[in-house]
């Protein structure tokens, strides 16, 4: 099958979004299919990586095509003008676009091509949302594919689900799993980590007022750009805390496995993404989530109902209480203090990610979405203990 998959981030870049559709496509080609990723070709840090594939850490099985953004008004014009010139490319040889970009989605069933849609948000704009609606009942409409099981009662409740096509629920994918072998021993002195975003909302000052309870621990803050990290360094930060920055996708698995716990501090409400408008708390499915899983490394995670659909305290992690530092410091300390507990929740939580893996996602996802010119019913399809509306 020939996929055209239209992404609306900028590659490289140091989003999350990036690194997902990055796998998405690579995963597409190993189950046998011959793939093209339409993305942004960003200008202002061009040099960030003069091979993408290598900076993702993903194998070169498929076509990237870069569409020019300029950094100005109206560029996302010239943008948008660029995917609807790969669409009309594509019309005659096309079996599915899959997208995460809603003009481009639309468009592609105005032109009566295979569209399913990957739904990360919830729109907000009443245009946004008179585009979804038409793309989403088109007869050519495939499927939706929500990230988690909450979004599709968000979705409802703003009347955005399709009418009558598939809703298959596939959470984040993570990256190919190594051999796990989780840590008996921890590092002296032990080894903390937070990996992701740290612009507000992401739980980073939940972690600095926790790192204040156990000066006997290392807490390394990774990720963001220069001028974030500046920030929070000139505020008040417990020595025991270093924030390292940015580290490029492909060296991300080899860090995780050098730290002793990982950290999911989100907080109740105020997850934000790129566009820092929309509040995703309810229905967010973190990549960290899956990259922890894959690492053979314990989880603290917060209590939130969206992240329980594939955590489960004392299973494969333990869950804390969003925003109670004492909590978090006293689940850390117990994953340190136990052995038994910090190898069985990393081994299971490991086990786990086998349905989560890009090629599992992308497997689940063709078998869930309606075959070319089928009208069946919507069905609603998760994986393992998820549970679909």
């Amino acid at each position: 099958m020939n996929i055209l998959y239209l992404s609306l981030s900028y590659i490289p870049s140091r989003r999350a979004s990036s690194v997902q559709v990055m796998r998405m496509c690579e995963a597409f080609a190993a189950v046998g299919h011959s793939v093209t990723l339409v993305g942004k070709r960003p200008e202002a840090d061009a040099t960030l990586a003069p091979d993408p594939f290598a900076f993702y850490g993903v194998r070169r099985t498929f076509e990237l095509d870069l569409v020019a953004r300029p950094p100005r008004r109206g560029g996302g014009l010239v943008y948008a003008v660029g995917v609807v010139r790969h669409v009309l490319a594509a019309r005659r040889d096309v079996d599915l676009v899959y997208s995460r970009d809603l003009l481009g989605g639309w468009i592609a069933t105005e032109l009566g091509l295979p569209t399913a849609y990957e739904a990360h948000g919830v729109f907000d704009r009443e245009w946004q949302r008179g585009l979804w609606r038409r793309m989403v009942n088109a007869p050519s409409f495939r499927g939706l594919v929500p990230i988690s099981n909450a979004m599709i009662g968000e979705l409802e409740r703003v009347d955005l689900l399709p009418r009558a096509r598939p809703i298959v629920v596939a959470h984040s994918p993570a990256s190919r799993p190594a051999a796990c072998g989780a840590r008996a021993a921890c590092a002296t002195p032990p080894r903390i980590a937070y990996v992701g975003s740290i612009y507000p909302g992401r739980g980073i000052e939940l972690v600095l007022r926790v790192a204040k309870r156990m000066p006997g621990c290392t807490f390394h803050i990774i990720g963001g750009s220069d001028s974030e990290v500046e920030r929070w360094r000139t505020g008040e930060v417990p020595t025991n805390v270093t924030f390292r920055g940015f580290c490029a996708p492909a060296t991300l698995p080899a860090l995780y496995r050098d730290m002793d716990v990982l950290l999911m501090p989100y907080p109740h409400a105020g997850i934000h993404g790129a566009t820092r408008r929309l509040d995703t708390a309810k229905y967010c499915s973190p990549m960290k989530m899956f990259e922890y899983m894959a690492a053979g490394v314990p989880i603290v995670a917060s209590d939130l109902p969206v992240l329980q659909e594939v955590l489960v305290d004392g299973r494969n992690a333990l869950i804390a209480a969003a925003n109670d530092d004492v909590a978090w410091a006293r689940a850390i300390d117990r994953l340190l203090h136990d052995r038994a507990l910090r190898v069985a929740l990393a081994e299971t939580a490991f086990a786990d990610l086998a349905e989560f893996t890009p090629e599992a996602r992308v497997s689940r996802i063709l078998a869930g979405l309606a075959p070319t010119g089928s009208n069946r019913p919507g069905s609603r399809t998760a994986p393992g203990r998820s549970t679909a509306a």
